[in-house]
């Protein structure tokens, strides 16, 4: 593959509606994640604590579902989609660290924050494939009656 088909590829993938659809799922997963993270440090109740494991997934599988159900949806581009994603997720949640958190933008970028989060790369692989239409589906069944 040429280097022009390859950049061709990323025009098709990272459009507007790409950026729109990360946006939607930061904003709201940074949004909650924080109230979660709040009320757990007020009441450290362990269902608090699985909330806010279970939240990040599910909302990222949702969004990635919503976004591959209209636009271009094969290998290649849950691929870019999920590492883009997750590459912008943690430039932004490490911008937002030190006035949010006044922790040092370094703490993001450690191997046990990085390993905990293959999930949510996996959570945007399988939205694409759960929202992927395949052609054979709209084969229709022919009554073979005598």
């Amino acid at each position: 593959m040429t280097k022009l088909a390859i950049c061709m590829d990323l025009k098709i993938i990272l459009t507007k509606r790409w950026f729109i659809f990360f946006l939607l799922l930061f904003v709201v997963w940074y949004i909650v994640t924080f109230c979660l993270v709040t009320v757990y440090g007020i009441f450290p109740h362990p269902l608090f604590l699985l909330a806010g494991n279970m939240f990040t997934p599910l909302w990222i599988f949702l969004i990635s579902y919503l976004y591959f159900r209209r636009t271009h949806n094969d290998w290649p581009a849950r691929f870019v989609t999920a590492i883009g994603w997750m590459v912008l997720v943690f430039v932004f949640a490490a911008l937002l660290s030190e006035p949010v958190y006044g922790a040092s933008w370094t703490g993001i970028f450690t191997w046990n924050v990085i390993d905990a989060n293959w999930i949510n790369a996996v959570a945007i692989l399988m939205g694409g494939v759960a929202s992927h239409r395949s052609v054979s589906t709209n084969v229709s069944v022919e009554d073979h009656t005598p």
